[in-house]
């Protein structure tokens, strides 16, 4: 059960349990409504709902009257993102100040956004100087939360510039987002629709460009620290190529000094006696061998090691050039 919003504006309802339940989203002005195969959808505009199904549909008329509101006749942005199942909670990829990927549950019933203490660290954001916010949790007891503001908080290409949320122990995506958008909930298709509810973006704050900047500065300062480790790596390999090179070389010479000396007790069955030495010749080789396998194969162990690594550090590369693709 969702506790009412508190009076006094420093206040935010916030969801203490994950869960997000599709019939629950008509309390927050939204339709819902079953297609043929049964499957439930839910929008908060009234003019996304097909029209062989207005009839049937459930909520209130607030979203009929918002259709004709001041995004009618411009064409808004329109972003269309899959999301995942989590029993009933909708889980949306959304990335935080254009470099941080993370994983919100989509809440139609939290009026804040919230992020994680470890997001907020990560991002270096503090929290210092700002008012705590007071909110009701779903077993009705009233915590206090820190507040800081998001220079840009994105699902796909829906984007919210200088958004205030709060810190606590999950990542919830609430109404302070969503209400720029108008929302449409394919649940049989798994995609989120989000429609921006102006016609153009707003003019970039001065602020936000110099945000982007600095996260430009810094993913390219990351991006060439990595390929310089991949380059160090790469030498690294190099040198063990040749080590085991070596290495071959002399096991190669070991190989035949040791066929040597057990040729020469080919006879050791016959009353021709094996010469003391070169029994001990041919334990000194073979466990020369011995060694030389064993090094070798740590070698090779090291270069899978190393193209792994070589590997995960492209991986962040690329991703990180594709962060950057939307600054």
């Amino acid at each position: 059960m969702r506790l009412p919003l508190m009076s006094s504006p420093a206040r935010c309802a916030i969801l203490g349990a994950i869960f997000f339940f599709l019939p629950a989203v008509v309390d927050a002005g939204f339709y819902t409504w079953k297609d043929a195969a049964g499957t439930l959808h839910f929008t908060d505009s009234y003019d996304a709902i097909p029209s062989t199904y207005r009839g049937a549909a459930q909520g209130s008329d607030r979203g009929r009257e918002s259709g004709a509101g001041s995004g009618a006749g411009i064409a808004p942005q329109r972003v269309v993102v899959h999301f995942e199942r989590q029993d009933n909670a909708i889980l949306v990829q959304a990335v935080l100040n254009w470099k941080l990927p993370a994983l919100f549950h989509l809440d139609t019933g939290a009026t804040c956004t919230m992020i994680t203490a470890e997001d907020a660290r990560d991002l270096g954001l503090a929290p210092a100087g700002r008012p705590t916010v007071k909110g009701y949790i779903a077993d009705g007891s009233m915590v206090e939360l820190e507040r800081v503001v998001l220079p840009s908080l994105a699902v796909g290409g829906a984007e919210v510039h200088n958004l205030e949320v709060v810190i606590g122990k999950m990542r919830l995506l609430g109404m302070d987002f969503l209400r720029e958008f108008h929302v449409t909930v394919d649940g049989g298709g798994g995609q989120l629709v989000l429609e921006r509810k102006r016609g153009a973006r707003e003019p970039e704050d001065p602020s936000i460009a110099e945000e982007k900047s600095r996260t430009r500065s810094e993913l390219e300062n990351q991006i060439g620290q990595m390929e310089l480790a991949i380059k160090t790596k790469r030498s690294y390999i190099d040198e063990l190529t040749a080590d085991i090179r070596e290495e071959g070389e002399k096991r190669t010479r070991v190989e035949t000094a040791l066929h040597d000396a057990r040729q020469r007790t080919r006879f050791e069955g016959s009353d021709i006696s094996a010469d003391a030495s070169t029994r001990r010749s041919i334990e000194k080789y073979e466990e020369a061998m011995a060694r030389l396998d064993r090094y070798i194969e740590m070698r090779h162990n090291e270069i899978t090691i190393q193209q792994k690594q070589i590997e995960q550090l492209q991986g962040n590369i690329d991703h990180y050039e594709r962060l950057m693709t939307g600054l």
